[in-house]
């Protein structure tokens, strides 16, 4: 009787006994394969998108401070007699300082580069009869983004230029032969920076920054 007990007992536990066993067994070298592909392909598709998700935050960083300094020269010229001359003259150095002082949130630059070591920088160049100016900003996908503001007067009449067009195009060349203000963009390195200087050589002026074809 107790024989026949026991040996109910073992029968009853031997399919418990290989459930666990092939419970122990792990994932096989085809899985583990398999869920390694899986993970690349996802990376694949995943970095590519972040980083363009971070290229596009940045170039909206640099557009976002040129467009409040943007502000902030027009508020400085229509104060100073429509004018970017201070005291008699148009010096960039003046300029710069005149702004420093009404807008400290930036760190305006005048005849030097704007880098990926400069937070929050903004490079100014006025045109040499005080009527219109070029700002920059240097963006950490290593581009320059500027403004050119010119009210009064033709851009290219302003810095002493050539013009192939009067719309806010040119194709060979030169700045704008339109009054108004424009919106460009080159590409740079983080060590050579942005410097509004460079600006009068830019090609791709557009109405806004949205409709600048990227170099």
């Amino acid at each position: 009787m107790l024989k026949q007990v026991l040996d109910r007992a073992r029968q009853a536990r031997a399919p418990e006994i290989e459930g666990e066993e092939a419970a122990e067994a792990g994932f096989t070298l085809i899985e583990l394969m398999v869920v390694l592909l899986i993970l690349a392909i996802l990376m694949a598709i995943a970095i590519p998108t972040f980083l363009g998700v971070t290229g596009s935050a940045n170039n909206r960083a640099a557009q976002s401070n040129l467009t409040n300094a943007l502000t902030a020269a027009e508020s400085f010229y229509q104060s100073n007699n429509q004018s970017f001359d201070i005291g008699g003259s148009s010096l960039p150095t003046s300029l710069q300082s005149s702004l420093q002082s009404s807008e400290p949130t930036f760190s305006w630059t005048a005849g030097a580069a704007c880098t990926s070591s400069n937070t929050n920088c903004i490079s100014v160049d006025p045109s040499g009869d005080g009527n219109a100016v070029i700002l920059a900003a240097y963006s950490k996908t290593n581009e320059c983004w500027f403004v050119l503001y010119s009210p009064a007067e033709p851009p290219a009449t302003a810095f002493g230029t050539s013009s192939s067009t009067t719309t806010s195009t040119t194709s060979s060349g030169g700045l704008p032969g339109t009054a108004g203000t424009y919106f460009g963009e080159t590409t740079t390195t983080g060590s050579t920076g942005c410097n509004a200087s460079s600006g009068t050589s830019v090609t791709n002026w557009a109405a806004s920054f949205g409709q600048v074809k990227k170099a």
